[in-house]
């Protein structure tokens, strides 16, 4: 199975218990990709989204997207070309959609090296190794997801691999 490239940006670090409707709050709700793209952690800080660029990650402690089960969640994620999200643990139906979406989420191998990211750091995701290595030449182990769901990753998301059945029967 070929691997994903590895992806660069700066990290935003979050604590447990990140809900969708701090990811992305229900005033946000739109039609209009640009209005559901400026609600991204809007009601945490409103002078986050601007900053974030393309290729940036989330660093979130436990149970990472829990709440509703709400697509703009992600939505709002992608359109601001967050490479991936890092935690301890996923709200299940959050990892599902993002899965789906092709958004990798990964988690750490060890629950506390979430601490030894500090926000703003630049940090680089190498999903050949499973390691998330700093700029200040720290290597954190992170747990492989199984190959199917890396299928879907590579593929471009779920609807994108259905579309190609040879990409589900590969492994």
């Amino acid at each position: 199975m070929s691997q994903l490239n590895p992806v660069r940006g700066h990290a935003w670090a979050f604590g447990d218990d990140v809900n969708t409707d701090v990811i992305h709050p229900p005033s946000f709700f739109s039609l209009d990709r640009e209005v559901v793209k400026r609600g991204l952690f809007h009601e945490f800080d409103p002078e986050l989204q601007p900053a974030i660029m393309p290729g940036d990650m989330i660093i979130g402690g436990r149970n990472f997207g829990c709440g509703s089960s709400r697509e703009t969640s992600i939505q709002s994620l992608l359109l601001n070309r967050i490479a991936a999200i890092v935690a301890v643990d996923f709200a299940r139906i959050f990892y599902r959609s993002a899965t789906n979406n092709a958004l990798p989420c990964v988690t750490f191998a060890d629950p506390d090296d979430r601490h030894r990211i500090r926000a703003g750091q630049r940090i680089e995701l190498d999903f050949a190794t499973w390691t998330l290595h700093t700029d200040a030449d720290d290597h954190i182990a992170l747990e492989p997801p199984g190959a199917f769901v890396q299928r879907i990753w590579q593929a471009g998301g779920l609807l994108e691999m259905l579309d190609k059945p040879e990409k589900i029967r590969s492994g």
